[in-house]
């Protein structure tokens, strides 16, 4: 009777499969066998995301630990490398006091500019210069702040943010929104990288996941873009208008997926731009003629054969998704009535565009922000993401080492990083360079050590060979996960507005531009400091309008001025005392900021992780706002 049992569990634990699977929901362009390679994909990573979920709260029980642990592994891992040779971690190490405290005694607090030389001859093709282990590229930062910086990255990053960040992040999903790891398809919105090489033949360019990865093919049955889509490169509006063709095609399509959210935003204002021209290519089964003059023939051939036949019932939905306005239901909801996220980062610089997804084209549809990375590394995991315009990320223990910066006693140092981060000496300690906090440990504290509502810069030491590198993120500490910290991210220092010390951060500024300008009114913004040579310095807010809205006037411009002060209480401390001057507003003609856009990707910037930037510092992109 027992054998009968056993021998009758296989068949009743495959039918409970097989109604499981027919019970989900599930893409219209799955095939059986895509549909089987996600499913059995989701069930794969679904239980490595429980596993790596329990790792993530055993480690953040004992941050502390897991911290010593993992700056021991970076400094054993280098001590023989040139520049941990230079820098005695094999002294570090074998200190009669503890480990941190070695470290944190005896390397300074650095900024970029240290790592020149260093970054230089890896860029040469020398070896072990700030790793051991080879590096696989050279990752080009975003430059958002005015410098374009070039950061050692490795297989172990690679592997650290997936293993750390991206399994857990399925873990989260599982737990908050179940029904998003169905059968349905992802808009994957990535793109080909445009690279370029040392003089030592290491690639730069993004370290962003995306076509390049070795693994992103066989993801591909995830994706509703076929994989021609991924291999159109230097032109961005035509990859985002075959993204959305695709995307359109798949009724219950599932999520909409980006490194940030204004791709989301961009590819569903486009849709509404050329939704009529998408409906006919839906209709007849192939592209238009326009844009596949622009894909080259090859890639234009494998689209319209991903495309198959025309859908004329898709391309009636899509019509009548575009003949409604935006209201509770947005149009990305009226297009996909099963779409269940987007899942993008909307903290910091892109939560306007997340504001104008949820009361405009994505109504109804919740956004969610769940990781926390850069170019230096992942570093945090939002636990419990909430579609309500903020993000709390709990900083990954195995992730990086972290030290904190109190924002108070750095004021000086924050000035030079505001203009330029190569302006001080970074191998002299910050407490050096701030004139404050004048101990042995530059000025940082440790996770134990902060204050919940206060806040902080961060300074990392990396898996890519960073040692105490002030990146530039200020966070705010707003509770813990074990030990480990839960963070909120505020702004970078180097969009501060700081003429006269008053450091106006960017959510003031957004808070100040929401006070004067209806969100419907405004297409995008940025700001300079404007140091004329006669006169006041003030700051300058060039602004792009929506076709239909009021025109800017010296009311306008005095009310930008009060709600400055009114977001900023210091800022108006220094106007009444008559040191900077009144706010000056300067209205960009249509299409100025997507000539900017442009031009920084002409330049090098990568679509994934282009950012605005909310304080303009190279006169030249100013003067492409100016000739608009």
């Amino acid at each position: 009777m027992r054998r009968r049992i056993l021998l009758s569990a296989p068949p009743a634990a495959a039918a409970i499969v097989v109604a499981r699977f027919s019970s989900l929901e599930r893409s219209e362009t799955h095939t059986v066998s895509t549909a089987a390679q996600q499913a059995v994909a989701f069930e794969a990573l679904n239980f490595a995301g429980w596993l790596a979920r329990r790792r993530h709260d055993r480690e953040c029980a004992d941050f502390a630990a897991a911290q010593q642990a993992v700056l021991r592994s970076r400094l054993e891992a280098n001590k023989d490398a040139a520049y941990g040779v230079a820098h005695g971690f094999s002294a570090m190490l074998h200190s009669e006091v503890d480990l941190v405290t070695a470290f944190r005694m005896s390397h300074p607090v650095t900024r970029y500019d240290h790592y020149v030389p260093w970054v230089a001859r890896v860029a040469s093709g020398e070896s072990h210069v700030i790793n051991a282990e080879s590096e696989t590229q050279l990752a080009a930062t975003s430059g958002t702040s005015g410098q374009r910086a070039l950061l050692p990255y490795t297989k172990t990053m690679a592997s650290k943010f997936f293993l750390y960040g991206i399994l857990v992040v399925f873990d989260v999903l599982n737990r908050t929104l179940p029904e998003s790891l169905g059968l349905q398809r992802t808009c994957k919105l990535a793109f080909a990288p445009i690279w370029s090489w040392s003089e030592g033949g290491l690639r730069i360019g993004p370290n962003s996941s995306g076509p390049a990865d070795p693994s992103f093919k066989r993801l591909l049955p995830l994706y509703s873009t076929p994989w021609a889509g991924y291999t159109i490169d230097g032109d961005e509006r035509t990859a985002l208008y075959v993204h959305a063709l695709f995307a359109i095609r798949d009724a219950k399509l599932g999520c909409l997926e980006a490194n940030f959210v204004n791709l989301p935003y961009r590819l569903l204002q486009l849709v509404q731009e050329h939704g009529e021209q998408l409906a006919d290519d839906l209709e007849r089964g192939a592209i238009d003629v326009g844009v596949a003059g622009r894909l080259g023939m090859e890639t234009a051939s494998a689209l319209n054969t991903a495309l198959g036949c025309g859908d004329p019932q898709r391309a009636a939905a899509l019509r009548e998704a575009l003949r409604h306005p935006d209201g509770e239901v947005g149009l990305a909801r009226r297009i996909w009535p099963k779409l269940r996220l987007v899942l993008a980062n909307a903290t910091g610089a892109f939560e306007p565009y997340a504001e104008k997804m949820r009361t405009g084209v994505g109504a109804g549809v919740p956004i969610l922000s769940t990781v926390y990375a850069a170019s230096e590394g992942l570093m945090g995991i939002s636990l419990h993401p909430a579609d309500d315009g903020s993000a709390i990320y709990c900083l990954v223990p195995s992730a990086m080492f972290f030290e904190f910066l109190p924002l108070d006693g750095v004021d000086s140092a924050n000035v030079d990083f505001a203009r330029d981060k190569s302006a001080s000496d970074a191998s002299v300690p910050l407490s050096v360079q701030a004139g404050a906090h004048r101990d042995a440990h530059g000025g940082t504290l440790l996770p134990h050590e902060l204050v919940t509502g206060q806040d902080y810069e961060l300074v990392v030491t990396t898996l890519g060979g960073l040692c105490r590198y002030r990146i530039g993120d200020v966070v705010r500490m707003v509770g813990r996960h074990g030990d480990a910290p839960l963070v909120e991210f505020r702004y970078r220092q180097g969009q501060l507005l700081n003429l006269r010390g008053e450091k106006t951060s960017e959510p003031q500024l957004a808070a100040a531009v929401g006070a004067v300008f209806d969100a419907s009114a405004v297409v995008e913004y940025t700001t300079t400091e404007h140091l004329p040579k006669r006169g006041l310095p003030h700051y300058r807010l060039y602004l792009e309008r929506a076709p239909n809205a009021p025109p800017l006037t010296r009311e306008t411009a005095a009310a930008m001025d009060q709600a400055l002060g009114a977001a900023n209480p210091v800022y108006a401390t220094w106007r009444a005392k008559r040191a900077i001057g009144a706010c000056e507003l300067v209205d960009v003609p249509t299409g100025g900021f997507e000539a900017l856009r442009e031009r920084r990707l002409s330049e090098g910037a990568s679509v994934q992780q282009l950012k605005v930037s909310r304080v303009l510092r190279s006169e030249a992109h100013e003067d492409v706002l100016r000739v608009m």
